[in-house]
């Protein structure tokens, strides 16, 4: 599979952005539910998904009932295996595959899965980064794949169960690479899928796709991929190439912090346009906007619904780019973007506070680092209800 191609088409799909040709030969490509969220279909067998296909075929759970009695499916392979180590290694693979799955209904919250996507996305950035040492790296790793699984969510054994060796997962009790694990999980169901007849309904050759994506996805997770990138909106440029250049916008910040905080400024001064014209859609009837029809159609269809959603998205990433890479190694950067928006009470509150709620990062960067927010008594007066409620 062209993982690539896929998340270009999974943030198209999940901000209703124009989407791009689809290639034929795909095996498989997002589709919708009637309900909006979407997932990856197989074209030979619609009615299957790329993540759930794997849910019937779920290990029995060993920690319900009497004591288990059963040996893992790949007891052969892996002798050091047992059914504890297989349930998480399985939730594991459901984590990895449901990483491009887009939900609409409540599976988990909004927060979460922007921690889980945005974590991933990191995780694809850190090799390529030249402005952080080695040491720098292996935090933030450490950091973005705790979160990743943390906002999935997974119970702790899962949480805790892997470490890095190098740029290799390691499922760390076991010692089992989980590239190992999964290229013998999907290899034994290829091999005996007509066993299985019951519960598997895609091909064997499907299974074999499903194995070359899970690699891919893992791949990133472990920092040996070429980094992923969101997709480009010309409004939208400056931001986005920031997103999409962590060594740029570490650069620029190091080099022009006020440059940086001006391309906050202007994709703020968007939001706080569409507040504005929400505000005021009900304005009196009788008040002659003729003169301004040209622009007020351009500012509706600006801030339309899948602009606005996309729009946000990029702030919250750019915002949560500076926590993870300026304010993870040095919380004393907050003063300058307090400072430079300072001037302006409501757009600062707006940001400070944003920053603050929209992940849990900074949440665990302060306990992490036993940072007192009593020392920044500059920042605190912009927390909203919300960051107050969190944090004082």
């Amino acid at each position: 599979m062209k993982l690539h191609t896929l998340y270009n088409d999974y943030n198209r799909m999940k901000f209703s952005l124009p989407l791009e040709p689809v290639d034929g030969d795909m095996m498989m490509a997002f589709d919708q539910y009637e309900d909006d969220s979407a997932a990856l279909f197989f074209a030979d067998h619609p009615e299957e998904t790329f993540s759930g296909w794997i849910v019937r075929l779920r290990p029995k759970d060993p920690y319900y009932g009497s004591k288990p009695d059963w040996k893992p499916v790949l007891a052969e392979t892996f002798e050091q295996l047992n059914v504890y180590d297989e349930m998480i290694l399985y939730y594991l693979l459901f984590t990895i595959n449901s990483t491009l799955s887009i939900n609409t209904h409540n599976t988990y919250s909004d927060m979460n899965d922007v921690m889980k996507k945005y974590s991933f996305l990191q995780l694809s950035h850190l090799h390529d980064i030249t402005c952080l040492n080695a040491a720098q790296k292996h935090s933030l790793r450490d950091f973005f794949f705790f979160i990743y699984l943390y906002a999935h969510p997974v119970n702790d054994e899962t949480l805790y169960a892997c470490s890095f060796d190098q740029q290799r997962l390691i499922h760390t009790k076991t010692g089992i690479p989980l590239k190992d694990y999964f290229i013998a999980h999907y290899n034994h169901y290829t091999t005996h899928r007509d066993e299985f007849a019951e519960h598997i309904v895609i091909s064997a050759e499907e299974i074999q796709a499903c194995k070359a994506l899970t690699l891919e996805l893992l791949q990133v997770i472990e920092g040996r991929s070429p980094k992923l990138i969101i997709p480009s909106i010309k409004s939208l440029e400056p931001a986005i190439q920031l997103i999409n250049d962590v060594d740029g916008m570490l650069k620029l910040y190091k080099d022009d912090p006020a440059a940086f905080c001006q391309i906050i400024r202007d994709l703020l001064a968007d939001v706080m346009m569409d507040v504005t014209f929400d505000t005021n859609a009900d304005a009196d009837a009788h008040t002659d906007t003729t003169a301004n029809t040209d622009s007020l159609r351009d500012v509706t269809e600006s801030a339309s619904e899948n602009f606005r959603s996309y729009r946000d998205y990029c702030f919250t990433v750019l915002l949560q780019n500076y926590a993870s890479y300026i304010l993870f190694f040095d919380f004393n950067e907050i003063r300058v973007l307090t400072d430079a928006f300072q001037d302006n009470p409501k757009e600062c509150s707006f940001i400070i506070s944003k920053l603050f709620t929209d992940t849990i990062f900074l949440q665990k960067i302060i306990r992490q680092q036993n940072i007192d927010l009593n020392e920044y008594p500059e920042v605190t007066p912009f927390f909203n209800e919300q960051a107050r409620e969190w944090f004082l």
